[in-house]
């Protein structure tokens, strides 16, 4: 049984053939660090644990002529991934400096970049619509939730509000969308997080990445956990979650990922079973065969 349409599969279908996708450092900071938004950041947030783009400092041109070259002969196809902090937090003239030479590239087929909702402004949808026009463009947008209570709690400087603004626009230039969601946040229950679905698929939101909650060390998370302020899931119960979750998407939305892995080495510090990501993602799969779990069963068109 296919219980989700995987992302995967989605760009062996747009391109006739299987694309790898790279994940890219090209050196942004965050809105929510440097001061534009906010100094302290998400209170789970350490790029280091989840990327392991973080700690690259050659152009991104470089990453990715490497990464071609390690893969060379088994993949015809690349995608070029910006991934760590907020890859449009810089003037477009900027962009362009970065962007332009990567999808030059021969056998890169486009370009996916990662940023937060509240950092796409008119003048960067414009280009990303231009991009758009000549190449494959897929921009992620860090969302975690569509509750502004728990937006605030987890310090994201941002609103629900500006998601649904942001995707719009990029809508209207023929851009796709992918919503990054964390199940498990404090104080959210498994209707919190099934509305947070019901909600993106209403939304022209081409793709969904999700992935739990993950206490990472160093962070203010950390803290919270330790005083039992900030739960995490078992594998079971995240799990269900993520079955609810998937069964009120819309049937056409792709899934980026449905969860995510770190190490002690890289911070980790709960849940353990994070650390293992294909017996996690073994489990995941035996427990929607058991419960029949197919994406967008329960969605209903409004």
């Amino acid at each position: 049984m296919q219980h989700y349409p995987s992302y995967r599969s989605y760009l062996r279908r747009t391109f006739g053939m299987p694309v790898l996708k790279v994940s890219l450092n090209a050196g942004f900071t965050c809105p929510n660090r440097d001061g534009t938004v906010g100094t302290h950041g998400c209170t789970f947030c350490d790029n280091r644990a989840f990327s392991s783009a973080v700690g690259l400092s050659t152009t991104p041109v470089e990453q990715m002529r490497a990464a071609m070259a390690r893969s060379a002969g088994r993949v015809g196809a690349f995608l070029a991934y910006l991934q760590p902090y907020t890859n449009t937090h810089a003037p477009v003239d900027t962009l362009r400096q970065i962007y332009e030479p990567l999808v030059a590239l021969d056998r890169v087929v486009g370009l996916a970049v990662g940023t937060r909702p509240d950092c796409v402004p008119p003048d960067v949808v414009e280009y990303l619509g231009d991009l758009a026009r000549r190449t494959y463009v897929s921009v992620e947008l860090g969302l975690q939730s569509t509750h502004d209570a728990t937006l605030r709690a987890v310090n994201r400087g941002h609103t629900y509000a500006d998601f649904v603004d942001a995707v719009r626009r990029l809508d209207a230039q023929g851009i796709e969308s992918v919503a990054h969601v964390i199940l498990g946040l404090p104080g959210e229950t498994i209707g919190m997080m099934t509305e947070t679905a019901r909600r993106l698929a209403g939304l022209p939101v081409r793709g969904v990445k999700i992935h739990q909650l993950m206490i990472v060390r160093g962070t203010q998370l950390e803290q919270w956990h330790a005083e039992g302020r900030a739960p995490v899931l078992t594998l079971e119960e995240y799990a269900r979650a993520l079955c609810v979750f998937l069964e009120h998407l819309r049937p056409d939305q792709h899934i980026h990922r449905i969860v995510a892995d770190s190490t002690a080495q890289r911070g980790l510090v709960a849940p353990q079973w994070s650390a293992d990501k294909q017996a996690t993602i073994r489990f995941l799969h035996a427990y929607m065969d058991n419960a029949r779990t197919v994406q967008g069963g329960a969605f209903a068109p409004t």
